[in-house]
């Protein structure tokens, strides 16, 4: 015949048993390993910051440093989809730098940015301004707000392909490219990360003590 196993009130049992059984000492033990405090965390020195983007990158990501953020899947940004970051590969732009530094977003905000700033009719006689690099030919001539207000085709370089890419992301015309909030989310991480403290804060200050040696 089969011989039924031990039933959770026998274990429970045996274990009182057993605690009766040992010496005090060892009990000591026990309780004191029981009540070890939790490992003390390492200063890092921004305890006292309060700065977040909460409302630009994902969850898991709001802990870390811009300089991680950098390099980081372009899905780290909040909004950014599986679909959306499918297309933007299609666009070459894998990382958060790489949204960061996409070419058409730079030349699109530069002409929406020196668009603020033209005067209809005030160009004068012989001036050699000109944008001729960054947009096709039938766009040449046109004032900057006319560049700024036209599809983002107009852009030299930018395919059919690319535009309907783009226009998955819902970018129609260049002064939407030139606001296109992900586009600004990355560009200022980016920026933000030449200048922020890393390590920790014992880290910093053998930096800081090193430095003054050399």
């Amino acid at each position: 015949p089969t011989v039924p196993g031990p039933t959770r009130s026998d274990r429970s049992s045996a274990a009182i048993t057993f605690c009766y059984l040992l010496p005090s000492s060892h009990l000591r033990l026990f309780s004191s390993m029981s009540d070890e405090p939790a490992p003390k965390k390492v200063k890092t020195g921004f305890e006292e910051h309060i700065l977040n983007i909460s409302t630009a990158i994902m969850k898991d990501a709001e802990g870390k440093h811009f300089t991680d953020l950098v390099t980081a899947d372009v899905s780290t940004m909040q909004g950014i989809g599986p679909k959306s970051a499918e297309v933007a590969a299609e666009l070459k732009i894998n990382s958060v730098e790489d949204l960061a530094t996409f070419k058409y977003f730079k030349w699109s905000r530069a002409l929406a940015t020196m668009a603020e700033a033209e005067v209809e009719g005030d160009r004068p006689e012989g001036s050699m301004m000109n944008v001729n690099k960054m947009v096709d030919k039938a766009y040449e001539t046109k004032t900057l707000k006319e560049i700024v207000e036209a599809p983002v085709a107009a852009l030299q370089g930018v395919s059919d392909a690319a535009e309907s890419l783009l226009a998955e992301l819902h970018v129609h015309t260049v002064g939407d490219l030139a606001t296109f909030k992900y586009c600004r989310y990355a560009e200022a991480i980016v920026q933000a990360a030449q200048y922020e403290d890393v390590g920790t804060d014992a880290e910093r200050k053998a930096e800081r003590a090193a430095a003054k040696l050399s």
